[in-house]
């Protein structure tokens, strides 16, 4: 795990990477994890207030009608995430037969391609 070497000086420098890299990934999935969270929820009280002053009354339809509006939208944005990582890695494979080395697109960029060509037939 901390390599083969004998030397403690090099033990602690991997175990310091090691440690650090690991810090980094929770901090960064903390990050992410809490703007996902933040955006859901100004999202649920934005279509709650909006129904709440569309319709003039404050009462359990407009959290259901809230709920699931941002449920579809978050659902919908997720699907389409899905969708567009699909499509790169289809393309990835694709590029890396056809393609010569030096005409290969990063993923997201390829898919972005495909698609607007799609769209455009």
């Amino acid at each position: 795990m901390l390599g083969n070497t004998e030397d403690k000086r090099e033990q602690y420098r991997l175990m310091r990477d090691a440690m650090k890299k690991r810090f980094i990934r929770v901090t960064l999935g903390s990050i992410v994890g809490g703007v996902r969270l933040g955006m859901f929820t100004a999202a649920f009280y934005g279509f709650q207030n909006i129904l709440a002053e569309q319709r003039g009354v404050h009462d359990v339809f407009n959290v259901v009608g809230a709920g699931s509006a941002t449920t579809s939208a978050f659902g919908l944005i997720c699907w389409l995430h899905l969708k567009l990582i699909e499509t790169a890695n289809e393309g990835n494979q694709a590029a890396n037969e056809n393609l010569d080395k030096r005409d290969i697109k990063s993923g997201v960029s390829a898919a972005i391609e495909r698609l607007e060509s799609n769209l455009h037939k």
